[in-house]
């Protein structure tokens, strides 16, 4: 989170901390531990936090729209109107040698309707977005096994903070992701039981291929 706020915080003002401060009614020495990680805004902080950033609190605190309104109730049987998407669950296969990632259609599972309004909202290509389904404990509480994510595929360019979808030798992943200067990559968990994991720009380039960014999750996952 320290991350997003400092960049939020960036755009907004130029980052002045002081500003912040004084809209969320904390010290500026509290706004200076959230941006070095010393400590989150949380509750009421972090709703003034997100309100003066310009952003949800959900999109400040997960990195992504966790819990938005985009999944539509629709019954099998129902005409698909023309203000919504389905969206299917794909499966992902990786060709060895190459990278190339193939996608899946999974026929038995029944596709996701997603709001087409919340794709022009975030000028996202409703063609170019896939779902995938999680595995792993490595993001819980943000995401849970079982439960299924939503990538845009356009999104590649890595952006401090955010969280992507991507292909790590043979495997699909799901981490937050930032990079220093020097190239090197940083693969990040929410579940403090994972240590973040130091891809130097070499490896990464040779082992790594972002496939997008989360935009959206669902699932019953934790309950």
């Amino acid at each position: 989170m320290a991350t997003r706020i400092q960049n939020y915080l960036q755009e907004k003002n130029g980052g002045n901390q002081s500003e912040m401060a004084r809209f969320v009614g904390v010290s500026p020495q509290a706004v200076q531990k959230w941006i070095a990680g010393q400590a989150e805004p949380r509750g009421k902080n972090l709703e003034l936090a997100a309100q003066f950033l310009g952003v949800t609190p959900s999109l400040l605190k997960f990195g992504t729209e966790v819990g938005a309104p985009t999944v539509v109730a629709r019954h099998p049987d129902d005409p698909i109107p023309d203000d919504v998407v389905m969206v299917p669950e794909h499966r992902v296969e990786f060709s060895a040698g190459n990278g190339r990632v193939h996608y899946e259609i999974m026929d038995d599972n029944e596709p996701a309707t997603y709001r087409r309004s919340w794709f022009q909202k975030y000028g996202i290509n409703p063609d170019r977005v896939r779902r995938f389904r999680v595995s792993g404990d490595s993001m819980e509480p943000l995401l849970f096994a079982r439960d299924t994510i939503l990538v845009n595929l356009d999104e590649t360019q890595v952006i401090d903070g955010r969280l992507y979808a991507l292909r790590y030798g043979d495997q699909l992943r799901v981490k937050y992701l930032s990079r220093r200067l020097d190239g090197t990559l940083i693969l990040r968990s929410v579940n403090p039981a994972y240590k973040d994991e130091e891809v130097p720009a070499e490896a990464a380039n040779e082992h790594i291929t972002v496939i997008g960014r989360v935009r959206d999750r669902s699932g019953t996952g934790g309950l």
